[in-house]
Parts: C-alpha cells; structure tokens; sequence
C-alpha cells in the first residue's frame, strides 16, 4: 500500500485578517478569492448553480398534492394525469443535475417520492403564501469564462431538469442552462421542451418543440473571483399575454406584481403554466417572486505550468499564502503502467464567509476547493483501488486555539464513476455531537483504477466564548492506494 500526503500551502478558509471574534459575529475572514487579483478573462471549470426558482416551484397545488422540480428529462405519460411513483418519473439525480430540499437543520438533502411534498419541519406543504418545500435544482461541472474586472461571465452547463405542477397534471423541461453576463447584467437561458396541456380540457396532451427561451435577467450582479449571487428580475417586470387568452391578464397592483421573463410565459401558454409565473391577481400571487440563484467557482491560474499530481494548494486553513515548496512523488519500483495521483483544482482560498450567531454557537459554512484524481494505472494481477481521507489541525491565534473538530464536513462526487467511486460519509462538527476533521475522516474512495473529482461541504462550529483572535488551521489530504 502505497501512502502519498499533500499538506497544501496554507491557502486559505478564512479571510485575510483570519477569524475575528465580537460579541455577536464570528468573522472568518475574507478568503475563497485567487491568490493574486484577476485582472483579466479567466477560465473555469466544475462551476455549480443552485436556483429554488420560486416559493410556487415547491408549493402545496389546489389538486395533485404539490408543484415539484425532478432531475433529468420527464417520460411522457400519455395524457394530463396525476404521476405514480411507479411511473418512474420522479428522479432527484441524473448526470450533473441534483434536486435538493432543506431539512429541519437547515441541510440540502435530497427528497424521495413520499417526502418531495413535504417542508423541512415534515409537515406537508399548502397552498397559502410562505408554505412551500423550497426544493432547488443544483447544476454541477458548469464551464465557461469569468471576468470579475469587468463584471461578466459566460457559463453554461450539460443537464436538464424538469418542472412539475399539480402532481404531474402540467410540466416542461429546461436543458444546455446558460448564464451571460456583460458589465452586470445578463441573462439566464436555456431550451425548454415538453407537453401541452390545458387544465380546463384534460384530452389536450401535445409534444411541444425544443424552444429557446430566458429564464431569468438581472442586473446589478457582482462577478467576484468565487462566483456570484443573483437576485432575477420579477417585481415591476411587465409582460403581455393575449386578452382574453388561457392564461389570464396580468395584475399590476400590489406588493408583488411583477413576471418572469416574457419568453418564459409565452412557452408556458402552451404547457398550462402560464399564470404561475406572473402576477394573475389571485391568492397564490405572493408565491411567484423569483428566488435568488448562486453561482460558484474557482479561477483556474492560467500563468504556470499545472501542478502534477499530489501537487499545489487549496487545502490549507489560513490567513496567509506563505512561500512553500510543492513535493513532488516520484514513482516508486513496481508501480502498474499508468499514474496515480490527486491535485488541488485550484489554489485558491477557501472562504467560509461571515459567521452568524445560532444561539450559543457561532456557525459558518463553505466549500472546500475540489480534489481531482488521476488514475489511469492499467496492468497487473490486481485491481487498483484508492482512498483520500482528511484532517485538520487545531485552529490557532496566538496562545489561543480551538480543535479541528469543531470544523464538519459532507463530501460529494463532484465527476466520476459512481460506479466505483463514492464520496465519504458525512461528518458532523464536534460542536454538534459529530467526530469532526480532528481525526481523519473519509473523503472518497474507489474500487477501482478510476479518475475523479471530490469536493465538500464545509461547516464550521464553535462556542460563543471562543476568545477573540485571527485562527488558521491546515487541512492534510492522504491518499492510500
């Protein structure tokens, strides 16, 4: 067995300036940005997107249980009918495309058949404004171009997902999602396709073609080198909709008049859908208002060579981005035809944001910098198998410190078999009754010579009477093979 560790060079979670302690916000820092600023077009790979669209995309319907998003295309069921779980239809995973809902801790989780109508209390959701499951479509491996001197970007991502009302009675899909953003403002588009469908004659039931349509415009948007967060136009949008037509006029009174964009509800006229997604004048108005979308990525460093494998940084929990030196593995007598090795994504920090106070506790939360795998052995009597783990030291300020068990994590498959590859098991925070990364924790493991991507969800917990300081900890990846 063969061990290989990579101690990246102290790139960071937390802000420049470190964790600082007042009596109400634990501050982490100003981080998860590149380690020198971008002053030009940069390319970016495995970026993610998660939407929840709006409250009416995850609310209770009049007829069929709820409205819900599922993962993939749909099949066609034949007529404007209610779906069965046998159907087969409902899916929360398919390629790069994930359907998540939050749980009573506030973790994105993914719902099942007999639980896609529930709220994160479990209780199942209705038709009256503010009930809503808050189910999110999540797009992962997204590709493109960043800017953030310049306040643009283009990405776009490979999936489709699908949306659902009145159980099954009404739904269309949306494939090849892409953002565009030129000195922040930009669009969100992307192919929609489906089945017509009239909720006033059940026998209308006709294939619609593939058509272009925006899903969302903005302005106003920050590109910054980690992403960006995008409120989508609604509130004031107006559109037009034929008099007299199926879907209704639109009400331009009260607090939350407003439309998705016109390209939008004209497909949807033909699905039945067109009124869910504009202010109609009724009940369910308050429910329409577009929700939020996040983007996240990390700038690929287009000014060196790469880092071979189990090279590079993007590991390290730090204030600083000291001067290190980046060991390299050499082959060792025996080794099957082909490489084994892993890399940082990016070496860029990590940042965890601003931590909010959640009673006696002070929480923060990020993302650690994506793990790629090369496994490209062939040969030999015996299957090649491999395993990434990680741990983190304790957290230091001065004479001041905290363990690396208040810090939990979720790893995820982020590209790869899942086959052969799947990513370890979650990790709660000491704080919260969990082991924490004191000691090493699984990321992900093989059963086979496969190459991979593995990424994870990062939750910080400490006390509310952690002594006010600048922390830094390392994070130490192995892999065993």
């Amino acid at each position: 067995m063969t061990e290989r560790q990579n101690r990246a060079p102290r790139a960071s979670w937390l802000k420049r300036g470190g964790v600082g302690l007042t009596a109400s916000v634990l501050a982490l820092g100003a981080g998860l940005g590149a380690t020198s600023a971008s002053a030009a077009e940069a390319q970016v790979t495995g970026v993610d997107f998660a939407w929840t669209i709006n409250d009416e995309a995850g609310g209770g319907a009049y007829f069929g249980g709820c409205n819900f998003l599922v993962a993939g295309p749909a099949g066609d069921a034949g007529s404007s009918r209610l779906w069965t779980e046998g159907d087969g239809f409902y899916k929360t995973q398919d390629g790069n495309v994930t359907i998540t809902k939050p749980d009573a801790s506030g973790q994105q989780v993914q719902p099942t058949w007999g639980t896609k109508c529930q709220n994160s209390a479990g209780t199942a959701v209705n038709t009256q404004a503010g009930s809503t499951t808050a189910n999110q479509v999540n797009l992962a491996n997204g590709s493109g171009t960043v800017d953030p001197d310049a306040e643009s970007a283009t990405i776009s991502w490979d999936g489709t997902f699908t949306i659902v009302f009145y159980g099954g009675m009404t739904y269309w899909s949306v494939k090849d999602v892409q953002l565009e953003v030129v000195d922040g403002v930009g669009t969100l588009s992307g192919t929609g396709f489906g089945y017509g469908a009239d909720m006033y004659d059940p026998s209308k039931w006709v294939e619609l073609p593939e058509t272009p349509i925006d899903l969302a415009t903005f302005s106003g948007v920050d590109v910054t080198e980690t992403g960006l967060e995008v409120q989508p136009d609604y509130l004031g949008v107006e559109i037009e909709v034929e008099a007299g037509g199926p879907s209704g006029e639109q009400s331009r009174t009260g607090d939350n008049w407003g439309s998705f964009p016109q390209s939008l509800i004209d497909f949807n006229v033909a699905t039945g859908q067109a009124a869910y997604w504009y202010s109609s004048g009724g009940a369910a108005d308050p429910k329409k208002p577009a929700k939020p979308f996040s983007v996240s990525y990390a700038l690929e460093d287009d000014g060196g060579e790469e880092p071979a494998p189990g090279e590079g940084e993007g590991g390290d929990i730090d204030v600083t981005i000291p001067e290190t030196e980046d060991p390299t593995e050499p082959e060792e007598p025996g080794e099957p035809t082909g490489e084994f090795g892993w890399q940082w994504a990016s070496e860029e920090t990590v940042d965890l944001g601003a931590a909010a106070q959640e009673g006696d506790q002070f929480v923060a939360s990020g993302q650690l910098n994506n793990v790629i795998v090369t496994d490209t052995r062939d040969g030999g009597e015996e299957d090649y198998t491999w395993t990434l783990s990680g741990q983190v030291d304790d957290f230091t300020s001065g004479s001041e410190s905290f363990s690396g068990g208040n810090l939990g994590w979720v790893p995820k498959l982020v590209n790869g078999d899942t086959e052969v590859v799947t990513a370890g098991e979650a990790v709660e925070s000491a704080a919260k009754g969990g082991e924490g990364l004191a000691t090493a924790q699984q990321l992900a493991k093989s059963d086979a010579a496969a190459s991979a991507t593995v990424g994870a969800d990062l939750e910080l917990v400490v006390p509310d009477d952690t002594p006010a300081g600048n922390y830094s900890a390392t994070l130490t990846v192995t892999a065993l093979t």
